[in-house]
């Protein structure tokens, strides 16, 4: 029985209604960029779960979505961001999210053009467990200021609490670490 294949698009734009995320139910791909914004109002996102989402051609934003505390849940298998058609050179926006702990795109392993923009998340921990480098080609214009600081954030990569951490060690600014996306989720490298 062969897969089912969606193409969404072009674009998505969900705005203001939670409800508005079910546009995304039979996604595979996304033709354009996927944008989820404006929701003001604290809801659960735990219904939504969009598994079959792998690519998305041109970028991913989120701005002021109230409530959302991780993007594990929401889209699990998100692999490829390609940056085809960019939001001011940024593949990945992730601006003012007061809520999001964690990005916990666990397999998300290659954005092929653009860079990230990750900034005033004030709840956003596990940033400096994530090496970008094993997703992005160039990470010179990637821009993360105003989250977090990192030494608030109790990041523990998977097995490091029972001492048998089983996530791979990059370095980064000459900083030798295990790499993950949350405390279940290394972060694998590239495909």
């Amino acid at each position: 029985m062969a897969e089912e294949f969606a193409v969404c698009g072009p674009n998505v734009d969900i705005r203001n209604d939670i409800h508005e995320l079910k546009r995304l139910e039979n996604c595979t791909v996304i033709e354009g960029f996927l944008q989820i914004l404006l929701i003001s109002k604290a809801e659960d996102y735990r219904n939504f779960r969009f598994p079959k989402l792998t690519v998305i051609t041109d970028y991913l934003l989120l701005f002021r979505v109230a409530g959302l505390e991780s993007l594990s849940d929401l889209f699990p298998n998100l692999t490829v961001i390609r940056g085809r058609n960019l939001f001011y050179n940024y593949a990945l926006v992730i601006f003012e999210m007061t809520n999001l702990k964690e990005i916990g795109l666990h397999n998300l392993r290659n954005i092929t053009r653009g860079a990230i923009r990750i900034e005033k998340n004030s709840d956003l921990c596990y940033l400096s467990t994530v090496d970008w480098s094993l997703i992005l080609d160039a990470v010179s214009n990637n821009y993360i200021v105003g989250n977090k600081p990192p030494k608030e954030c109790g990041d523990l990569c998977p097995g490091t609490m029972e001492e048998k951490p089983l996530c791979e060690k990059t370095s980064i600014n000459n900083e030798y670490n295990y790499r993950c996306w949350t405390t279940n989720h290394c972060q694998k490298s590239k495909i």
